[in-house]
């Protein structure tokens, strides 16, 4: 499978606040993919970006629910 596309189809959770919206990806089981996957989420957090409505997008990978 193609590493993008699996780093971006994985299932997650959303958790949203006044301040921020929290996506927390389901990491994935090879060792290197997850290492990717998580290279991925801090490099999308760096840059700062923010939705629509205002708020901070923060996107990590983790197993715990939010």
């Amino acid at each position: 499978m193609d590493l993008p596309y699996a780093i971006f189809h994985c299932h997650g959770r959303v958790r949203s606040d006044a301040r921020e919206a929290l996506v927390r990806l389901e990491p994935l089981q090879q060792p290197a993919h997850r290492h990717a996957q998580e290279q991925l989420c801090r490099k999308l957090d760096g840059l700062g970006a923010r939705i629509p409505a205002g708020k901070w997008l923060r996107v990590e990978v983790g197993e715990s629910p939010l």
